[in-house]
Parts: C-alpha cells; structure tokens; sequence
C-alpha cells in the first residue's frame, strides 16, 4: 500500500500539472467580453478588504457595487435553502436588472443556488469559474447529437432516470468507469446519475458501478463532451469538464431529492438547445432542486 506521505506528494503533483496547463492564457479584453455577452449582464464577485464587492457589465456600462460585510453573505449562504436567507440574498441580483445573467462567484456565494432568488425565477443563469473561462465556453459550439446516459449504484431512481432518458432521446445506456470513458470521448450530451464526493478539484469523484471516476481521469479527456448534466450531489467536477472543452455542465449546489429529480432532467433535455433557459424554465416547472448551469449555457 502507499503511505500517506506519498500519496499527498503525488495529489500535490498531479494539481501543480492540471494547473500549469493553464498558465499563460491571455487575459481576454473587457471589450471582447462586452461584445460577447449581447444582452445578457454580467456579475463578478470579489472579496476584498472583508467587504462582498461586484463588478457588473450590463449594457455596455461597467459598475462597482458594495454589497456588504463577507461575512454576513457568506452566513446567508450557509443558511440555504432556508426561504428567508433565499429572499435576503436576492440584493445579489439587481445590478443586472431583468437581463439574461453570467455569474462569476466568489468562495463566499460559490454555493448559491442562484435559480432559486426571486428575481432569477425562470431567467437563465450561467456560473463561470472566470470571466475567462465563460468567454471560452461561449465561443464554443453546442453540440446534441451523440448522447451517453450514466447510473451509478448509489441513487434509488438512477437506472429509472437514465431508462427514461434514453427511450426519449436515444443513445447509450453505461455504468462502469472504462466504458464511460471510452464512449464519453464520442459523445455530445453526458448525463450522469450518480452520487458524486466533493474533495480537490481533480480528486472529486463519481461514484459509478465497478469504483470512482475521478477528477483526473477526466483531465485526460482527448475530447470532452458539449454539454454534461450532474444529477447527483455537487461533485465539484464542472471545472474539469470546462476544462477539458465543456461547453456547459449542469450540477447541484446542494444534495438532489432523488424522487423529484427525473421529470425536471427530463424537461431539461427536452429544450438543450438553450441550456439555461431550459434548465430555468424545468426549476420553475418542478421547483427549485439546486442546480445550476456552469460554462456558457
């Protein structure tokens, strides 16, 4: 067996690898950015000096905001999914007015369930690690086709889910972790029904039939599909998969109630073709579950 010693010198490795892949990326032009958004807003969270500050763009302006003490937000957060702390937080939002919305977080409102404040009802909402990162995705195609459906072993309703998902929109039906690589790398759409752990970025995992798929099994993707849906618990992998060239990842923020989850991944896939607005339109259809569309939908 190894010791841990060992086995945290080789975790430590293999993120300053992942990471350095990264390293030089040219900082992408606000008016690049300006011109890619159209008209949606864009909302980009800060801490600085203990205090929650955002910069927005929307219509072409760009603003400063002061949205309070860290701390304070950050306490709301916690106190999810609680309706007050839900309606206490909508203040967030009101730089962007009633525009279609791209949401850079900081560690302090990473977790919010943005779909569920009152003023994002029904209003689509993509999640980006950075303003980067969304450029990328966004310039991006969206691609439908090919479709691979995943049950892992731990969710009651995940072999029902993926059965219905398949008889409606074709495609393949795998559960263990070479399989699902090995198809991924064709595939265009990836909905996977399986637990998923939240450690470090690339050594979060799903939990799938025959063992974990991890993080850094996904960082070796030659191809990485256009759009993944994660219907278990927050796994943390978004990163990875808009990494490896993602376009958009559905996840949770929050634990999925497994009984409620298959008619709104159901909507959802029926209208991909906009991935946020489906995603919001199935939220509003089957009540908030937690999830969010990370990349550019």
């Amino acid at each position: 067996m190894i010791d841990r010693d060992r086995m945290a010198r080789l975790e430590r490795e293999v993120r300053a690898l992942s990471r350095s892949a990264a390293v030089g990326r040219p900082a992408v032009p606000l008016n690049d950015v300006v011109d890619a958004l159209g008209d949606r807003a864009l909302l980009v969270f800060i801490s600085h000096r203990e205090r929650l500050v955002g910069v927005s763009v929307a219509g072409r302006r760009v603003r400063l905001h002061d949205f309070g003490e860290a701390r304070t937000v950050a306490r709301h957060v916690r106190s999810l999914p609680s309706p007050d702390a839900v309606a206490g937080l909508d203040y967030l939002l009101r730089p962007a007015g009633d525009r279609p919305l791209v949401v850079v977080p900081s560690p302090e409102v990473a977790r919010v369930p943005w779909g569920a404040l009152p003023s994002a009802r029904g209003r689509a909402v993509s999640v980006a690690p950075s303003v980067g990162c969304w450029f990328r995705a966004a310039t991006r195609p969206l691609a439908l086709a090919n479709r691979l459906w995943v049950a892992g072993p731990s969710r009651p309703h995940a072999r029902r889910e993926v059965e219905t998902l398949r008889r409606a929109h074709g495609g393949l039906v795998r559960s263990t972790v070479d399989d699902v690589l090995r198809e991924m790398v064709d595939a265009d759409v990836v909905h996977i029904a399986a637990l998923g752990v939240r450690q470090d970025e690339l050594f979060s995992y799903l939990q799938l039939e025959d063992g974990p798929l991890h993080g850094h099994d996904l960082d070796g993707l030659a191809r990485a599909p256009s759009v993944v849906v994660l219907s278990g618990c927050g796994s943390g992998l978004s990163r990875v998969f808009l990494r490896r060239g993602a376009r958009v990842v559905v996840e949770s923020v929050r634990e999925v109630p497994d009984d409620r989850v298959v008619d709104l991944v159901v909507d959802l896939h029926a209208n991909l073709a906009q991935p946020a607005q489906a995603l919001a339109d199935a939220q509003v259809r089957h009540g908030d579950l937690g999830f969010v569309c990370v990349g550019a939908g």
